[in-house]
């Protein structure tokens, strides 16, 4: 009984745990968003600035004060927004290298899997069974669904309707 509760409360902090990443990875992107909206509202103001400025030089033919700084200003911006952008293409670039991390460990399961199946199809359902005996713990059928397609998609199974009494068509996995 010890067990189970020990590993319901590791379950559980690893569950609060990846919320908690979540969460903070959407607050950090929503102030790039904002800030984001900000630099380029700036920039147009910039080169709205910047347009009058020259209209009036080519028009008066006077040389039109402060614009160095209002060019200044525009390459400033710029740099703002390329930085942002390079920030998130950095996010990016680590978020698909966290999954392919991710799916990496997933991969001896997804393995496991596809070992259980046979010629005689196997709905998730009866995987789900299967892996729970197999791992001493509860797994969900969405699990072993999430599982199965990811077997297929390596070509490790294959899919086809069959129909379930009572439950009416469902899909079935067999060996490839």
């Amino acid at each position: 009984m010890s067990d189970f509760f020990d590993k319901l409360t590791s379950k559980g902090k690893e569950l609060f745990s990846a919320a908690k990443d979540t969460a903070n990875d959407l607050i950090e992107k929503g102030k790039d968003k904002a800030e984001e909206m900000r630099l380029n509202h700036d920039l147009n103001e910039t080169y709205a600035k910047l347009g009058e400025l020259f209209f009036e030089r080519e028009v008066n033919g006077a040389e039109a004060e402060g614009l160095d700084a209002l060019l200044e200003k525009a390459k400033e911006i710029k740099g703002g927004l390329a930085d942002l952008v390079k920030k998130a293409e950095e996010a990016a670039a680590a978020a698909a290298a966290k999954a392919a991390e991710k799916a990496k460990e997933k991969e001896p399961r997804i393995r496991m899997v596809a070992d259980m199946l046979t010629d005689e199809p196997k709905t998730a359902t009866m995987i789900a069974v299967e892996l729970t005996e197999a791992e001493g713990a509860e797994v969900k059928v969405q699990t072993a669904s999430a599982l199965l397609r990811k077997a297929v998609e390596k070509g490790w199974a294959n899919v086809q309707d069959i129909k379930v009494p009572k439950k009416g068509t469902q899909k079935g996995y067999t060996a490839r």
